[in-house]
């Protein structure tokens, strides 16, 4: 198909702000800010592009959560993950390296074993008696089953070999040592749907072999991790943000959904967050001749 100039007379481009707070439903069990739809004032006829001009989100997701399955471990005297010293789950919410290693030793110090930091290298050890096994994969079969972040053990800097269906860790001596420093930070990007009259996604994001997942655009977090003000982003980072359409659509609402890396929406916990989309609209339209290579009036 031949591309054309379309006279500016026959467009028109407008900006829409969305903001969270002013939102016609929220998503989720429980109901969160990371989903949720809104009507448009009036509806945006015969659209042909939607982009979307900056996001102003506040970092105020946890790293460590239920949800995410990285809060638990277990603790056995034995290779075999038969004798059990203690099921232990350390507070959701965000830590730093010390912090973290603190609430471990907080949950352990009571069997008998320490958990500490090291200065220099960074990383995380946990000493005991003996032989013994930590289990630090997460409780959801999926979530373990990852590659990476596939539970508490992986955040401590642990880098286990899967093995039936447990991330499972066995001391050399009486000594465990993580392979990595603890990785304490936000995520460093999100994902954005959005869905008007049908999901308006061209941007893929790859997650594991065979699977992806299709979003509108992916947001930078620059500020990831600080805990105070917003992130905004601008567009600084080049990445194309926006849907054309094959043929012109009427658009009288949009569902708006932020997501992780992996595809599982954020937990906002009720934080408000907002956006600015950009309409591009065609007015007194005509009928394009490919003959002629004139429009019709």
């Amino acid at each position: 198909m031949e591309e054309t100039l379309i006279p500016s007379s026959t467009y028109k481009i407008s900006s829409f702000s969305v903001d969270s707070r002013f939102a016609d439903q929220n998503y989720g069990n429980p109901p969160d800010t990371s989903d949720f739809m809104i009507h448009l004032p009036e509806p945006m006829k015969n659209v042909m592009r939607v982009r979307l001009t900056s996001t102003e989100i506040p970092p105020v997701e946890q790293t460590f959560t239920v949800e995410k399955d990285n809060v638990a471990f277990s603790l056995f005297n034995d290779v075999s993950c038969t004798s059990l010293i203690g099921s232990y789950t350390i507070d959701s919410g965000n830590y730093t390296s010390s912090s973290l290693c603190a609430a471990i030793q907080t949950d352990i110090s009571s069997a008998g074993f320490t958990c500490r930091l090291d200065a220099v290298s960074g990383r995380i050890s946990i000493s005991g008696s003996g032989n013994y096994t930590m289990s630090f994969g997460a409780s959801d079969p999926v979530i373990c089953a990852r590659k990476t972040h596939w539970g508490l053990g992986y955040f401590l800097g642990f880098r286990v070999p899967y093995s039936a269906g447990l991330r499972v860790i066995t001391s050399s001596g009486s000594v465990i040592i993580a392979y990595a420093a603890p990785l304490v930070t936000q995520n460093p990007y999100y994902l954005l749907q959005v869905t008007a009259q049908k999901p308006l996604n061209n941007f893929v994001h790859r997650t594991d072999r065979n699977s992806s997942v299709p979003a509108f655009a992916k947001i930078i977090m620059r500020g990831a991790g600080s805990g105070t003000g917003v992130d905004y982003d601008d567009n600084a980072d080049l990445i194309r943000k926006e849907y054309t359409f094959l043929a012109p659509a009427n658009i009288t609402q949009l569902r708006i959904t932020l997501l992780d890396p992996f595809g599982i929406p954020v937990r906002l916990n009720t934080t408000d967050w907002s956006m600015t989309f950009e309409f591009t609209e065609i007015v007194n339209a005509r009928m394009y001749d490919s003959l002629s290579k004139t429009y019709a009036s």
